[in-house]
């Protein structure tokens, strides 16, 4: 029996592995193994075969029949020994939920499945709620709310080693970017996004990442390149059949083509866009396509076209509204769309406060900016100076501060102090005499130059590290400028 469980469960994971690559093949082979834990009442195999077939159905924009089986998991989870499961089953029902443009339910789901992943430390569903919320902010036109939680998601992802999800929220954080025209924040995000992504074949992201990227330089007033990136997109997704991203790069092409005064082309993308949207879109992208219409037909005076594709327009707006109205109303039952925001906001800023201090938190000899300045005055009216060096830990990529400050404390012993001096620069203050510090330097500067930092930076330049006596503050910019400060 314990042998056939674990079968079971072998295959379920594997399954779990390939739901987006093969997804009717894996549905069918959950199906069966949910029939194999069925006869031999196996709960856990049962709940986590119903679950697969849940993802699969997602992937297929099954939003119904997912949600339906997503809510059967939630219901035999109760019954399991433990809470594995539980962080998936309520991101999976996040997931539906939006597919659904259920925004409030959705926005439910992924809260509590923020709470009960950090509580069993899965990494990964608790990135995906971060990314999740802050999509859900975004469609309630709380864009910088949104912009932020992207960025938190990002950073989490790069805490954990998750590259894939680090250039997803980045993706996002871009769009969101877009959204409140900040055209010039894009530009960076992307290149990181682009970086994260160089050894992944996820291609819907790549061709997003050119698509947004074109739409940066088309509100930067770059049309060449604009029409560079964006034919790129284009050209990705009908090579390999990227539905979503078949109309997303036609919409982009097709603002090109108004910027150009190439209207008649313009409108025919924007046409065959409709077209390809109608097969996922719930009314978000076929909006902004009859706006895009209404635009176009007015500049070529065509007014009549202009005020049909303007009412299609206020159609598709009003149906969402509703749709969101309407799922706040059944979302009030439990708790106010306030209220979800407060508790959404509180996680969120838990978890900012964790990245910025946990990984600090057991490190004896750190200290802030503030008190290591006034450590190095008091040991500088000291007559034992010349017992105390100085070094400098400078690398120009601010991702790898954290990293380097952890390193360079593994130095320290009692007597000695380290700080961050700013988003590139680390001073370790050493309580000895100057060949020992010099062999500490060099030591430090032997580990950063054979650190693997291409695992943890998407910069591989080797920190550079300078020794100093308390004399010779003068040598180094930032510790001159201290040195004005403390004198």
């Amino acid at each position: 029996m314990k042998e056939s469980k674990n079968k079971i469960i072998s295959n379920l994971k594997a399954l779990e592995l390939i739901v987006g690559d093969d997804t009717s093949n894996t549905l069918k082979e959950a199906k069966y193994q949910l029939e194999l834990s069925e006869k031999i009442h196996f709960k856990y195999g049962a709940a986590y075969s119903k679950l697969i077939i849940s993802i699969a159905h997602w992937h297929l924009m099954d939003y119904q029949a997912g949600f339906k089986s997503a809510k059967e998991v939630l219901q035999l989870q109760q019954e399991l020994e433990n809470d594995n499961l539980l962080p998936l089953i309520l991101h999976t029902l996040a997931l539906h939920s939006w597919g659904q443009a259920k925004l409030f339910s959705a926005q439910q789901y992924w809260i509590k499945a923020l709470e009960q992943s950090s509580l069993i430390g899965n990494h990964e569903i608790e990135i995906e709620a971060l990314i999740g919320l802050g999509n859900t902010w975004r469609m309630t036109n709380c864009l910088e709310q949104a912009n932020s939680t992207h960025n938190v998601a990002a950073q989490r992802a790069n805490y954990y080693r998750m590259p894939h999800l680090e250039a997803k929220a980045y993706i996002l954080q871009a769009w969101d970017s877009y959204l409140l025209c900040d055209y010039q924040a894009m530009l960076p995000i992307l290149f990181k996004a682009e970086k994260l992504l160089t050894d992944n074949s996820n291609l819907t992201w790549k061709a997003e990442i050119y698509d947004f990227r074109g739409l940066a330089f088309l509100g930067l007033d770059d049309l060449d390149s604009a029409q560079k990136y964006c034919s790129l997109a284009n050209q990705l997704a009908i090579q390999h059949d990227l539905i979503w991203m078949k109309a997303h790069s036609a919409i982009s092409l097709a603002r090109i083509a108004s910027a150009q005064s190439h209207f008649t082309l313009a409108y025919q993308l924007l046409t065959d866009a409709e077209v390809i949207a109608q097969q996922f879109d719930k009314g978000e992208l076929r909006s902004q396509i009859c706006l895009e219409q209404s635009r176009i037909a007015e500049l070529t005076q065509n007014f009549e076209l202009a005020l049909y594709s303007y009412k299609r327009y206020r159609q598709y707006e009003i149906a969402l509204i509703q749709e969101q109205s309407s799922s706040l109303g059944r979302d009030k039952t439990s708790t106010s769309k306030e209220r979800l925001d407060i508790r959404a906001k509180n996680l969120i800023q838990r978890i900012e406060m964790q990245l910025k201090f946990n990984s600090m938190s057991s490190l004896t000899y750190l200290l802030p900016r503030e008190k290591w300045y006034a450590h190095l005055k008091s040991i500088l009216t000291n007559v034992l100076s010349d017992e105390y060096h100085l070094i400098m830990i400078t690398d120009p990529s601010e991702d790898k501060i954290n990293n380097l400050m952890l390193l360079g404390h593994h130095y320290c012993k009692h007597g000695d102090s380290i700080t961050r001096l700013n988003d590139t620069e680390i001073a370790i203050l050493i309580n000895e005499n100057k060949n020992k510090s010099q062999e500490i330097a060099h030591s430090i500067s032997t580990l950063l130059s054979t650190y693997p930092w291409s695992r943890y930076s998407l910069n591989v330049s080797i920190p550079s590290v300078t020794h100093f006596s308390l004399h010779e503050l003068n040598h180094h910019a930032t510790l001159s400028q201290m040195q004005m400060e403390i004198v």
